[in-house]
């Protein structure tokens, strides 16, 4: 099956790993990513082919980018296991970024602000956007598009 490349919208919160109130926190985290994983718990995209863009947000805010080198992949029950014991939290699935690809913003538009702008409810974790929604986002967060 061919499947098309894809934008979406990925939310974290504090109710990841991240600290509360602490953008940059999430920020230092997407610069170090390179090319360990990013891991999905219950929820995962389908058809989310190496090529997709990951938009990401923090608590209200988008602060970057990154383009998936793979397509998503389930975890083993086995990984699923030893996963849980490292970082303390169940995931069933993964995805690697091209370490290339990692992009910050200069500006961090609110998901507020974006949704007006868009005219489109983003508050759905892993949300498809369009590539012209995408051009927007851009544009807000002083990216070229």
């Amino acid at each position: 099956m061919d499947s098309k490349i894809q934008i979406r919208v990925f939310s974290l919160s504090s109710k990841d790993i991240f600290l509360p109130n602490r953008l940059d926190n999430a920020i230092y985290w997407l610069m170090k990513k390179g090319n360990n994983c990013y891991y999905f718990r219950e929820r995962k995209p389908k058809d989310f082919p190496a090529g997709s863009i990951a938009l990401f947000s923090f608590e209200g805010r988008f602060f970057g980018q990154a383009i998936t080198n793979e397509e998503v992949l389930p975890l083993s029950e086995e990984e699923q296991k030893r996963v849980k014991r490292e970082t303390g939290f169940l995931y069933t699935g993964t995805v690697r970024f091209e370490p290339s690809s990692i992009d910050v913003f200069s500006k961090y538009p609110k998901k507020k602000d974006v949704e007006k702008r868009i005219r489109k409810s983003l508050s759905r974790n892993l949300i498809t956007v369009t590539w012209d929604e995408y051009q927007e986002i851009l544009k807000m967060a002083e990216r070229r598009p």
